[in-house]
């Protein structure tokens, strides 16, 4: 089915446009309305580089971020966000473990988590966003899936359902009768994992129509041509799946198959346009365009009238990455639309020398990194560099690194499996399976339907520092009336506390933005107005509530458990793990060897004597009736209301919301006093109170009330007391308050996070104490350095200590260009 896109009648969404331009057509519009979405809305990326895929328990994740935005100019820029939230949860339970917020700077930053010393091993996900990625959803969040547990302990997803999917996507998004189209499929089993498939198209009579299986990953495509009011049907069968039916894509009557082959030749893609809508195509014009990272980088007009378009696009013109096709009419009506990918093997290279030809343990390595572009230019950039025992951690095959993200996966809908596999190029069919998947997922960075977006200004700003927003309300919750002079101080554990001063709008709502701290900091603010006394001096009046927020942690978006990363497997006759393992087991014992355990210790006390009471001393504090006053009755407008029907013998006679005159209240078996003719004397803490001041006590300042009944324990008050006594005590009056359990007005106070304290990795000198109890160096990662930057030759040096094994060392380099390229490289060599 057709998508509409005609900007006026269709989708409503460009009454922004000014009139001026009602002279343009169509597509001059919707060209100009894409630039504007990619200036108001540019899409940003970002990604971790951690030091390994594979953790022990108690380890640490060493995290270097990168951060860009794309807003149609010709190269990226880095983005300009600065606080970037990095969450660690448990994918499989989706339960939430730690948040660090690493604070970028020119689109670059540090961090690090330590594990928990509890945490069980399994599978888990870090998650990176920003504020401004919100504007996007979770899809546009990065995600990281990576394996934690003890050397040699591993988990794999296990399940018992054979459940076969199979999908098929016509190229273009529409099977037409009588025109020759190609068909991706994908194959995957009950749990989104890849599976291989062999299938049949059977017609009507249920006739063999032709024979399909997949190539890599469960995906494939073949060429197909629907003949005119016949149907057809798919049997298939999977490893886990004896043969099944399936449908095929729906077979429009009439409509458009647009052809891409983007391996027709090194130089050239060869795109063919068909359609069947004979006279109803005649005068109409068609239009070819290609959108890539935010930029309209082709455009092409095709005459509507002929049944078939073909053109050769010359592959030396565009930039490597994906680009959408898009076929249109004049009115932006969406025809077919087409990813295709070019130059997946364009990546520079990059050499990793040694001063040595070989090494021992211990020894000192000593490496030069020269990068350089595919036309053996320099590369200056800033990379990260883990260096790991490629014996001890697990490196998934094809797994995600900087290069296929910014260029792949984070581009397209949908998790990718082994998605390095497309960019190297000694997969000889790396280019078509490309081709296959790019068949098989959507494009989440752009669709038409987001132009739509223009009719609103973001929900979510870049943040250029951390942020607290909040508001202020009357102490009655009700909105204040002007605006609210704000103080605020950050207390950390780096120096002096950070005062910050501000001021809420009209309706109480205020920002903090921009604010600089690190680690858990507590936050303390006040809200308050000015007002001038009798004296002539001010006074800060405080009589408000505030309420603060920091920005909410997103929903978890569910991974698909079958495809987190498991971990190998232990082998007992593995030699080398096994010494590893009994090195680490050693350490740990002497670890816990050198822990003191400290024997119980009972710490007695005894309370300070309370400040005597003098409120209800007449009558020794043991009244005939009382009543605690709890939150469950601060709904009462005032006593009265509250202590009538309250107590057997106790009459509230009157309106309970009058003050003047105010209620009485007549206690059986009493008179009149001389104070209160009516009925009953009341006091206020002891001290005698008139009726009407008593009917405007708030009944959450108050503590109890007691009743004396009759003359029995009223005669302490003589005449006063012949009509009976309420005695109402207050919280106020009590001289042993507990103020902890006051709720202040104007003042708030929240604990918040700051951005994560940068901490060097620890690399060992190689000068050893020969008076140490135990030196045992088996560690997995023996080298990290989030910061090294290649000069004007492309070139950079690192040095690093080997550990006391005898491991093949893996040296993974990530990084971005100043061109804004993301560069990946790895090397590997023995230890003799």
């Amino acid at each position: 089915m057709k998508k509409c896109l005609s900007l006026f009648l269709s989708l409503g969404i460009f009454t922004f446009l000014n009139f001026s331009l009602l002279a343009q057509t169509a597509k001059d519009k919707l060209s100009e309305s894409f630039e504007e979405y990619n200036k108001t809305f540019p899409w940003e990326k970002v990604y971790l580089h951690t030091d390994k895929p594979h953790y022990i328990l108690n380890d640490t994740i060493w995290i270097k971020a990168y951060g860009m935005i794309e807003n149609g100019n010709e190269a990226p820029e880095v983005t300009k966000s600065v606080p970037l939230y990095v969450d660690l949860y448990d994918a499989k339970f989706e339960r939430y473990i730690d948040q660090i917020i690493i604070r970028l700077e020119e689109g670059k930053g540090q961090g690090d988590i330590v594990l928990p010393k509890d945490l069980e091993p399994g599978a888990y996900s870090l998650r990176a966003y920003t504020q401004w990625m919100r504007n996007f959803g979770e899809s546009a969040f990065f995600h990281k899936d990576i394996w934690v547990g003890e050397l040699g302990e591993g988990w794999e997803y296990a399940g018992s359902d054979s459940k076969l999917n199979l999908g098929f996507f016509p190229e273009g998004g529409d099977l037409v009768e009588g025109i020759k189209s190609k068909i991706g499929f994908k194959a995957t089993d009950a749990y989104g994992r890849s599976t291989d498939v062999i299938g049949y198209i059977l017609n009507s009579q249920a006739d063999t129509v032709m024979r399909f299986e997949s190539e890599h990953l469960g995906m494939g495509s073949f060429d197909f041509n629907p003949k005119e009011n016949e149907s057809y049907e798919v049997i298939a069968r999977s490893p886990e799946q004896n043969w099944a039916k399936f449908a095929l894509s729906r077979i429009q009557k009439q409509g458009y198959v647009l052809d891409f082959d983007p391996l027709f030749s090194e130089e050239e893609i060869k795109v063919e346009i068909r359609h069947n809508l004979g006279k109803a195509n005649e005068n109409k014009k068609l239009y070819l365009i290609g959108l890539s990272k935010g930029q309209k980088v082709y455009e092409k007009e095709f005459d509507g009238n002929q049944a078939n378009n073909t053109t050769l696009i010359s592959k030396e013109d565009f930039y490597p990455g994906i680009i959408t096709f898009t076929l249109m009419d004049e009115e932006t009506t969406l025809l077919a639309e087409r990813l295709v990918y070019l130059f997946p093997f364009s990546g520079g290279t990059t050499t990793f020398k040694t001063a040595k030809a070989e090494y021992i343990s211990k020894e000192r390595v000593q490496m030069e990194i020269n990068v350089m572009d595919e036309f053996q230019s320099a590369v200056e950039g800033n990379f990260s560099v883990s260096v790991t025992d490629a014996y001890q951690v697990l490196h998934p095959e094809n797994a995600e690194n900087i290069h296929s993200y910014f260029q792949l996966s984070s581009e397209i809908k949908g998790e990718i499996e082994q998605p390095d596999y497309y960019f190297n190029p000694e997969n000889p069919n790396a280019e078509k399976y490309l081709d296959n998947l790019l068949l098989t997922q959507g494009w989440r960075r752009f669709s038409w339907e987001h132009l739509a977006k223009l009719a609103n200004p973001p929900a979510y700003n870049f943040e250029e520092g951390l942020t607290l927003t909040g508001k202020v309300y009357k102490v009655n919750e009700k909105p204040i009336e002007e605006p609210h002079e704000l103080r605020m101080l950050v207390t950390h554990a780096y120096g002096l506390p950070i005062l910050y001063e501000g001021k809420t709008d009209q309706y109480g709502s205020f920002s903090f933005v921009g604010m600089d701290y690190q680690d858990s900091v507590g936050i303390y603010l006040q809200a308050f107005v000015e007002r001038e006394k009798n004296n002539g001096k001010t006074a800060e009046v405080k009589k408000n509530e505030v309420i603060m927020s920091i920005p909410k942690i997103p929903d978890f978006q569910e991974r698909n458990k079958a495809l987190l990363p498991s971990g190998d497997k232990y082998q007992d006759y593995n030699e080398y793990l096994v010494t590893v393992k009994e090195a680490k087991n050693m350490l740990e014992q002497f670890r816990l060897s050198q822990e003191i355990e400290l024997g119980e210790v009972t710490v007695t006390g005894r309370r300070s004597e309370p400040i005597p009471d003098q409120r209800a001393i007449q009558y020794n504090d043991s009244p005939d009736r009382s009543i605690a006053v709890t939150e469950e009755y601060y709904y009462f407008q005032n006593i009265f209301q509250l202590l009538r029907g309250r107590f057997p013998g106790v009459n509230v006679v009157g309106d309970v919301f009058s003050i003047n005159p105010p209620p009485s209240v007549i206690i059986r078996g009493g008179g009149a006093s001389i104070v209160n003719a009516g009925g009953a004397t009341f006091l206020i803490d002891g001290m005698r109170a008139m009726p009407s001041m008593v009917a405007t006590l708030p009944v959450a300042e108050i503590e109890r009330i007691d009743v004396l009944l009759g003359l029995s324990k009223g005669a302490v008050y003589g005449a006063d007391g012949a009509g009976g006594v309420i005695n109402i005590l207050t919280k106020a009056g009590n001289p042993n308050r507990d103020f902890s359990d006051d709720i202040v007005t104007g003042n708030a106070t929240i604990k918040a996070k700051g951005y994560d304290p940068i901490r060097e990795f620890y690399t060992p000198t190689g000068v050893y104490d020969i008076n140490a109890p135990i030196a045992i160096d088996y560690r997995s990662t023996i080298y990290w350095n989030p910061n090294v930057d290649t000069d004007n030759t492309g070139k950079a040096q690192i040095e690093f200590l080997l550990t006391e094994s005898k491991p093949e060392v893996f040296v993974d380099l990530q990084g971005i260009s100043k061109s804004g390229e993301p560069i990946r490289a790895t090397y590997r060599f023995q230890v003799k």
